[in-house]
């Protein structure tokens, strides 16, 4: 057994509790109505792009797998 990164079976707590902290301080520092303004100017300004990326990231992540076939449709499809 690794006892450097030990299993920590469903639920990593490591990962979690390193989020957390990391969205404490990106709303305590200020950063949210920022990163919203610029969301907002990129959508505005791209709005296929976000479009795109608002359906891809509904799906949620993709594995390897999937992402070389979507890989290899794209390029079968390609004229």
């Amino acid at each position: 057994m690794n006892t450097k990164e030990p299993n920590q079976g469903e639920g990593d707590r490591v990962s979690a509790r390193r989020y957390n902290r990391d969205l404490r301080d990106f709303i305590s520092e200020g950063r949210v109505e920022p990163a919203a303004r610029e969301a907002e100017r990129f959508v505005e300004a791209h709005p296929a792009d976000a479009a795109r990326a608002e359906r891809k990231a509904k799906h949620g992540p993709v594995g390897w797998l999937e992402r070389t076939v979507e890989s290899i449709r794209a390029v079968l499809h390609r004229k």
